[in-house]
Formats: C-alpha cells, sequence, structure tokens
C-alpha cells in the first residue's frame, strides 16, 4: 500500500511495499513500476490534520519548537535543550505510541539535511549528520522543494546533483528559477535557509462516542463519560493544559460548566461529568456522547520539562499565586511592611500582609523570616517549582 496524490510524490508506504523498492518522495508512476501490485490511496485530509495534532501534542514538551507537517514529518529544535540525548530517545517513544508504528530519525543541522536523514533511516532508527553538506552533496536535485517546471529547469542546466547545484552561485539561479532558486543553492550547500514555524496548541478539544443501538442504562453512560474523561486526559497532559470550561451533550441536551481551576486529570474531569451524569434524566435513548472541552488554559508556562528558575512573566506569576491563595488562604504567601524599625521588640518592627493585599495586616506580631512561597511541594507545584528537585 503507498499513499501519494495524483502525479504527486509517494508520502507514505506500507513496509511491504518498501521491500519492492517504494521510497517517499518517488513520483507515483515510479512506485507503480516498482511494485505493479499495490494499492495506490488519496491522501485523507482529515485523518492528516488529527494525526499531526496528536504528533505536535506528543513532543510539546520536549522543545521550545515543534512542527509537524500534513506529509508525516515532524522536527523538533534540540537548540538549547540541556538533555538533547535524552529528548531524541523520548521522541522516539512517543510517536510510536501515538502513531503505533517505528519512526524514522534523522539528527542534523537543520531541518532541510534533518528530513532528507529521517528518510534514509531504517524504521526505529536514528540516522546522524555531522556535517550538512557532504552528506547532501550526493543527492538528487528531487530532493529540493521545486515545482516540476523548476526541476526540468535545472536538468537543462546540467544540474543533477545537489553538489552540482551548490557550486551555482545563489544570484544566477535566483534569475532562473526566482526566489525558489537562491533557497535551493543555500539548501544545497547546507546553510539551513529554513526556519521551523513552531505549533500552537489548539484551544478547544473534544472526545464523542456514538451508540448504536442507542443507551438508556446510566451505568453505561458513566463508563462510556469515563471513557471519554480518560482520553481527553491523556491529550491534555501531552499539551500540559487544563480545561477552563466543560460541556456535555447527549444528543441535543447539554450542561456545561466554567471552573476555577483547571482540569487535567481523569479524576478532575470525570468528577464533574460522572456528577452530572448521575443527576441526568434523558428524554430518550441516547445515540451520542460527546464531552467538549471549549476553554483550554494557554499550555505556554505548563511546558514543564523545559522551565527553568526565573522563567515567566510576572502577569503568570500572580495568576499562579491567586490560585494558590484561593485554594489554600491569603497566608500561603506573605510580605513584610516596615512598622516599628527602631523598636527592641523584634515582632514589633513589622506588619504581615498577605502578599497582593498589603491594606490588611494580617498581623502586627510574627517574628518568623520572610517568606516568600509555602515549599510545600504540593502547592508549590502549581507554580512550576518543584523544592530541592528537577521538575
Amino acid at each position: 500500500m503507498v499513499v501519494g496524490a495524483w502525479r504527486e510524490h509517494i508520502i507514505c508506504a506500507s513496509p511491504e511495499a518498501e521491500e519492492f523498492g517504494v521510497r517517499v518522495g518517488m513520483s507515483q508512476r515510479q512506485a507503480q513500476q516498482l511494485c505493479p501490485d499495490a494499492v495506490l490511496l488519496d491522501p485523507d485530509p482529515a485523518a492528516a490534520g488529527r494525526l499531526r495534532e496528536l504528533i505536535c501534542a506528543a513532543l510539546y514538551d520536549l522543545s521550545p519548537v515543534v512542527e509537524a507537517r500534513l506529509d508525516g514529518c515532524a522536527w523538533i529544535d534540540l537548540a538549547g535543550v540541556v538533555q538533547a540525548t535524552e529528548a531524541v530517545r523520548e521522541m522516539r517513544r512517543r510517536l510510536r505510541q501515538a502513531t503505533g508504528a517505528d519512526p524514522r530519525l534523522g539528527l542534523a543541522p537543520g531541518p532541510f539535511s534533518a528530513r532528507l536523514a529521517a528518510a534514509r533511516a531504517r524504521s526505529g532508527r536514528l540516522l546522524r549528520v555531522a556535517d550538512a553538506a557532504p552528506f547532501l552533496a550526493p543527492l538528487p536535485t528531487s530532493e529540493l522543494d521545486l515545482e516540476p517546471w523548476q526541476l526540468e529547469q535545472l536538468d537543462l542546466l546540467g544540474l543533477r546533483t545537489l553538489a552540482d547545484v551548490a557550486r551555482i552561485g545563489p544570484r544566477q539561479l535566483e534569475s532562473q528559477l526566482g526566489k525558489p532558486g537562491r533557497l535551493a543553492v543555500e539548501r544545497a550547500r547546507g546553510l539551513e535557509p529554513d526556519r521551523l514555524t513552531p505549533w500552537t496548541p489548539p484551544a478547544t478539544t473534544s472526545a464523542h462516542r456514538q451508540f448504536d443501538p442507542p443507551v438508556e442504562e446510566r451505568e453505561a453512560l458513566l463508563f462510556v463519560g469515563r471513557a471519554l474523561c480518560n482520553d481527553l486526559a491523556q491529550e491534555l497532559a501531552l499539551r500540559g493544559a487544563g480545561a477552563k470550561q466543560l460541556r456535555v451533550r447527549l444528543d441535543t441536551e447539554e450542561k456545561e460548566s466554567l471552573v476555577r481551576h483547571p482540569l487535567s486529570s481523569t479524576a478532575e474531569l470525570f468528577g464533574l461529568v460522572g456528577a452530572w451524569l448521575r443527576e441526568w434524566q434523558p428524554a430518550a435513548p441516547v445515540e451520542e456522547m460527546r464531552i467538549e472541552l471549549p476553554l483550554l488554559e494557554a499550555a505556554g508556562r505548563r511546558q514543564l520539562r523545559l522551565w527553568a528558575r526565573g522563567d515567566g512573566s510576572a502577569d503568570e506569576v500572580k495568576a499562579a499565586l491567586e490560585r494558590l491563595q484561593e485554594r489554600h488562604g491569603a497566608e500561603v504567601a506573605l510580605q513584610p511592611e516596615p512598622a516599628l524599625p527602631a523598636s527592641p521588640v523584634p515582632s514589633q518592627r513589622f506588619h504581615w500582609h498577605a502578599l497582593g493585599a498589603s491594606d490588611a495586616p494580617i498581623s502586627t506580631r510574627r517574628s518568623r523570616p520572610v517568606p516568600v512561597i509555602d515549599e510545600n511541594p504540593r502547592l508549590s507545584r502549581d507554580l512550576g517549582f518543584f523544592p530541592h528537585r528537577a521538575p
């Protein structure tokens, strides 16, 4: 089985087709000649989009920049990642879990050479490229992201490998092919002109289940509701996100709620969904259950693997502090205000106020040192700070 749009290159191929020499990137005509019995399938944009989102969510906390394309290529930028080797190992594991297949991995100086290295790696293995230029030199010009007429023009110019293209001046090829000509020369020389476009997690997500025949037993609805909450919790965990709004639909009936603190675990989601389902009295047997999370907390500050002391804006720290105070009381974080600095009694020298509420002193007689945040790990986790151990 091979997948490729009509008159375009092959996007992916099954292991059986690869045994006949079919490779990603070759033309559909070449694939048919090598494997006449192959079943040719058109791409499914909707399914490819879902797979892209799944891959990006799985890789999101491994690198500050993650990009995936509909053709199955995904990149993570390892610049600045402290444990790059561990990130690559974890990338392989997560891709296998998300797609059900062993990925081909390429580690190279830039996106272009990394993609070509991955295309030449064996299934489940990593191909390392230390120097892009010599690796790229013998490869054919068909590896360049050019239109068919531009590739024909290269052939007329006698440029059949990337080494040939690298010897041409950028301006000379730009005069023949336009801006893509300059980019082609830079790619062939290993200069890596391409920049990754960081993936941004979508602001909503949902899960649903169809019932055939329709269901009216409450226990069955609770069982399916828990399963859907578990699926959503796994997705939220991959994204490092939390739900601020939750909606449940049973056919045309629905219930919805805004929550003060983001929900992210199965227990948190099903705690609310299960309570609704136990009280719900559907007007008729249910044909479909849908759980929607229309409002997700921005996931940028929840990439805990990338967190380093000093990260985060003042607004993020303030919002985290407010969540702590709402949950555990105002005295979880205190600040001092000078009262009688010259007093011989230490407890009289300062008033103590809840942080953010300096107009309401908590006590005028506290002698303990100034705390910034209670170093209880359970409380500090909301700020992304884990005392005495790495996140």
